[in-house]
């Protein structure tokens, strides 16, 4: 009987092992996903700041608003900027930071998750207030802190974890492989 029960024992433990490690799998890709596309945010946040014109500025802008938001928002315009077929950074961090939740690695994440969501939507809003604006200083104003809010988002591998942004918690996930 024991041997029976040591066997079931090894076999639960084995599957939780094989789930745990399919898990962090799942959460090392949606990481990559989402340090691509804040990266992609941050580049038209810079294209807006050094734009020569108003117009242009906007343009880029709109880039930032379509690659934060995804398709599905209102805001989401293909006529302007970059477009992105994944749903937005925004949704795509709000994701990660409920499967960070229900993983193994919620007590050591979760700050970091959280911090990506709202350092993502700070910058978005300052991305509208930019592309409503006509004023080209004042967009560069509100771009530089979205670009700001984007390295944030972003961070950096040997950041804190409870600072951390999306390439901490992949540094992170990265090293438990």
């Amino acid at each position: 009987m024991k041997v029976f029960s040591l066997g079931w024992m090894l076999v639960l433990l084995l599957t939780h092992l094989g789930a745990s490690s399919y898990a962090q799998s799942e959460l090392v890709l949606f990481t990559d996903r989402l340090v691509g596309q804040i990266q992609s945010a941050l580049q038209n946040a810079s294209f807006s700041f050094f734009a020569l014109t108003a117009s242009d500025a906007q343009w880029h802008a709109q880039s930032v608003i379509n690659l934060l938001e995804g398709p599905s928002s209102s805001r989401y315009d293909p006529k302007y900027g970059a477009q992105t077929a994944d749903v937005g950074a925004i949704a795509l961090a709000k994701q990660l930071a409920e499967q960070i939740n229900r993983s193994e690695f919620a007590n050591d994440l979760r700050a970091a998750a959280d911090h990506v969501v709202v350092f993502l939507s700070a910058a978005q809003e300052r991305a509208v207030s930019a592309r409503n604006n006509n004023n080209l200083a004042q967009i560069r104003a509100q771009m530089q802190l979205a670009i700001a809010f984007l390295k944030a988002a972003l961070g950096c591998p040997d950041d804190t974890l409870s600072l951390g942004g999306a390439r901490t918690i992949q540094e992170y996930l990265r090293k438990r492989r």
